[in-house]
């Protein structure tokens, strides 16, 4: 999946992807030549979208300049489009913006469909390593012997990258993980790749005094709909632990609507920002939420990325609740899609965001009323360390409260 896929914080959505039932075929040419003339145009055409309308005018620091012609020999012999992908990102990268990224047509084609190859792996970055964090409902890790706790080591061989993992699986393919399991024995997986929803499910769960643990992953209007309805559900309930720390963002007008949901009357939450300095001052939606006022508190991490990073930091300029977990990702540009010539996508950053009190949140992200450590014990023991804090600040902070566990 696309890097910048993940953290979308998307003002429009761009291109115009045709209805497909099945995913677009890898494309014939006549010859090298023609090739690489496809490529390097396509290359091109991704240059000239970021250097028009990139966010940053320095181009974060970046030798945009000179970039296309850097990279034009190796999209030209590129073998094939994820290679030609491969080239594109990199140079991309070097923009240093988590919302500037490209994606193959066949990612295209999965983004669209709202589904992609997964085996199901979730993994987080503990003490240096990759550690697997959750398994996902309905895959071939889910169906495995494979437990939270055991840390990754190896993908068909490759050794994982220190950051910026970025696996594209296609279905009905294996793949081989080396793990350390629980007891730091060597553990070899082989695991098959299915189509899957892109987004965890919602959840919803509940204490005997009555808390509500509500998680979302995304920023769209299903979500939105279904927190809307859980808490009006639950209006009058004495504490809820909203967790954040897999959602990776979404669409602005769905956080616009969230935000609503926790306020008696519509806020403003922050500015968006003009690559000509131009600013957007923002506020939530027009029409009344919720409004639920009770005890809520907030579960974030290195996970929380875009319009979740926004919410945390509306809820803590506001005072409105209290946030646990460790700091977020920074990673909160506004950004829009764009066809490419062959039939990927190419996001591009456009606006910067500037916070309530004047800051940037890109490359900052929001610090935690509470920090709690994640630990790779706490994970092989099944221990969710920020939800016992959660429920420890609900405990002095809901009067009829007394032992609970969500």
């Amino acid at each position: 999946m696309a890097r910048c896929a993940l953290v979308a914080l998307a003002l429009v959505l761009g291109g115009c992807m045709t209805s497909r039932t099945t995913p677009p075929e890898e494309p014939v040419f006549a010859n090298a030549t023609e090739r690489a003339q496809v490529q390097v145009a396509t290359l091109e055409q991704a240059w000239r979208l970021v250097n028009k309308r990139f966010y940053s005018p320095e181009f974060n620091g970046a030798d945009w300049a000179t970039a296309f012609d850097r990279y034009r020999d190796r999209a030209a012999r590129a073998p094939n489009q994820e290679a030609l992908y491969e080239v594109i990102n990199e140079m991309l990268d070097e923009l240093d913006d988590g919302h500037t990224g490209a994606m193959t047509p066949r990612e295209a084609w999965e983004d669209y469909m709202a589904e992609r190859a997964f085996v199901g792996l979730n993994l987080e970055r503990i003490d240096g390593q990759w550690v697997v964090s959750e398994l996902r409902p309905g895959s071939a890790a889910a169906e495995s012997e494979i437990k939270p706790g055991w840390i990754a080591l190896t993908r068909n061989g490759e050794v994982l990258p220190e950051e910026g993992l970025d696996f594209e699986s296609e279905p009905g393919l294996s793949y081989t993980w080396e793990f350390l399991d629980a007891d730091d024995d060597e553990r070899s997986v082989t695991l098959v790749a299915r189509t899957l929803p892109d987004w965890m499910p919602p959840e919803e769960r509940h204490s005997p005094e009555g808390w509500v643990y509500l998680r979302f992953d995304e920023f769209e209007v299903e979500y939105h709909k279904w927190l809307r309805e859980r808490l009006k559900a639950h209006r009058d309930a004495p504490g809820i632990v909203l967790d954040l720390r897999n959602n990776g963002g979404g669409a602005v007008s769905s956080l616009e609507h969230v935000m609503n949901d926790f306020f008696p009357n519509r806020v403003s939450y922050g500015a968006f920002v003009s690559r000509k300095g131009k600013r957007d001052n923002e506020k939530s939606a027009w029409f009344d939420g919720v409004g639920y006022e009770g005890p809520l508190v907030v579960l974030i991490g290195g996970g929380s990325a875009s319009s979740a990073e926004i919410l945390a930091h509306v809820f803590k300029h506001y005072e409105r609740a209290t946030l646990i977990g460790r700091p977020t990702a920074g990673v909160v540009i506004a950004s829009r899609f764009f066809s490419l010539r062959d039939g990927g996508e190419l996001q591009v950053g456009l606006h910067d965001f500037e916070t309530l009190d004047g800051s940037r949140l890109e490359g900052n992200g929001v610090e935690p009323d509470v920090l709690v450590e994640r630990t790779l014990d706490d994970l092989r023991d099944g221990h969710d360390a920020d939800l016992a804090a959660a429920v420890k600040w609900l405990r002095a902070h809901a009067p009829t409260a007394q032992t609970a566990e969500l």
